[in-house]
């Protein structure tokens, strides 16, 4: 639901330690197989690295994973959720949403497209998370329209993705159930008082964290 900037500083301080970093532009979503074509995007930033990676995953973007895992074989070896939701394979991202939220933004949809994200809400959640009225301008310049057709489509039936290592980080309250169900499933799960855009306002921070939590999985 947002754009590739909002990791553009995490991708920079991840290359000033010396590692191979990407943010992928996997383009807004859009009618059509949209969880295939996305996970081809992000499949062919991944076979540009050396050697299998992290997959790092925000919000919306965990319902992607085992497609991306699917298109990407042998190339992802170990998975982040950062503030995410966990994989919903057989499910819509609207039966994955607060049941008020999907109702609203089935009202929103006009002529079949969702505003951008920020103007789902009644009070715009960037001004909260964003100070700084540049960096919130060009946050919200790229935030895409996107269509209710892609909301309301089924996740891809696949398991292949549990097969690979899982870890888990919350910047916010709004993830309490996610972070337990990773707790549940058995993953390393971290919770840093932050906020669900604490990539763009601390980028240096959330690099580093994002280090440690990857140097603490499997080799």
């Amino acid at each position: 639901m947002v754009g590739p900037a909002c990791w553009r500083g995490v991708q920079r301080s991840l290359r000033l330690r010396g590692y191979e970093a990407l943010a992928i532009d996997w383009g807004p979503p859009v009618d059509g197989e949209w969880y295939g074509e996305a996970a081809a995007r992000i499949a062919a930033g991944l076979d540009s690295l050396h050697g299998p990676s992290v997959l790092v995953v925000h919000s919306g973007a965990g319902g992607l994973v085992p497609s991306i895992v699917e298109a990407a074989p042998g190339m992802v070896a170990e998975i982040l959720f950062v503030d995410a939701i966990v994989p919903h394979p057989g499910r819509s991202w609207l039966e994955t949403a607060p049941v008020a939220l999907a109702r609203k933004l089935c009202e929103l949809a006009g002529e079949g497209l969702l505003p951008p994200w920020n103007q789902w809400f009644a009070v715009d959640p960037a001004a909260a998370m964003i100070a700084d009225p540049v960096t919130r301008a060009a946050f919200a310049a790229e935030l895409p329209r996107v269509s209710l057709t892609v909301l309301e489509m089924p996740a891809p039936r696949s398991r292949q993705w549990e097969t690979i290592s899982s870890a888990y980080l919350q910047l916010s309250q709004a993830y309490d159930a996610e972070a337990n169900e990773a707790g549940r499933r058995g993953w390393r799960a971290q919770r840093e008082p932050m906020h669900h855009l604490s990539m763009i306002t601390e980028p240096d921070r959330v690099a580093a964290i994002l280090v440690a939590m990857a140097r603490a999985g499997p080799p």
